[in-house]
């Protein structure tokens, strides 16, 4: 029985499918329904309707059930579960130094890119906490743009596609969203249109977007 993956079309539940598309496993290892985390209610598939926090108590995304039961709802953990489930790869694998620097750049992206540009969809937010956080993200932009992806590379851990590019593709997503020129980092904004521009992961969009309830 494949495990079941729950994410949302835009937020960084996306990432996952995008990661698990690629990875050649969506039908196969991994079912994959979209949830409304507004309603709290499953949005698609043969439980739509059904309570989303009998499913994963945080009500967010990404969720990953596994056959056991095992519930897997941080980005770290269901993006690592991809890996190493993949029929085509997506990230090192296990135990290689490579690896650590995968996690190290997925840790880097849910605690200080993410953790900082989401703080910006909250509603009612102060002038003072909005111009707070947006200065946050200047500064996160500024080191994507001035160290890690200085070199001007197309994938941002090795020479391939891995799931932290999954990921942070879909968090510098969000910038358009909120009105947020990536312009002033040449660095990223290259590597964004690039990963943008893959056929898997246009192919993984239309797919979210034929299943959006």
């Amino acid at each position: 029985m494949p495990a079941t993956l729950y994410y949302t079309a835009t937020s960084c539940g996306a990432a996952n499918f995008i990661a698990a598309h690629k990875a050649g496993i969506l039908g196969s290892k991994l079912n994959a329904f979209q949830a409304n985390i507004y309603t709290k209610k499953v949005a698609t598939g043969p439980n739509e309707g059904a309570d989303y926090l009998a499913i994963n108590p945080k009500g967010n995304v990404p969720a990953i059930i596994l056959e056991d039961g095992t519930l897997l709802n941080e980005n770290a953990a269901t993006l690592q579960w991809i890996v190493d489930n993949a029929e085509t790869s997506v990230g090192p694998k296990s135990g290689t130094s490579e690896r650590y620097v995968l996690q190290s750049k997925l840790s880097y992206v849910s605690s200080e890119v993410h953790g900082t540009v989401g703080g910006l969809f909250k509603p009612n937010l102060s002038e003072e906490i909005s111009t707070y956080l947006h200065e946050k993200y200047a500064l996160k932009l500024k080191f994507l743009n001035d160290v890690e992806l200085a070199d001007g590379r197309k994938f941002w851990v090795g020479d391939a596609f891995t799931v932290a590019d999954a990921y942070l593709y879909i968090v510098l997503s969000w910038s358009g969203y909120l009105k947020i020129d990536l312009t002033p980092y040449p660095a990223v904004k290259s590597y964004f249109d690039g990963i943008a521009a893959l056929d898997h992961v246009k192919e993984a969009h239309a797919a979210i977007a034929a299943h959006t309830a």
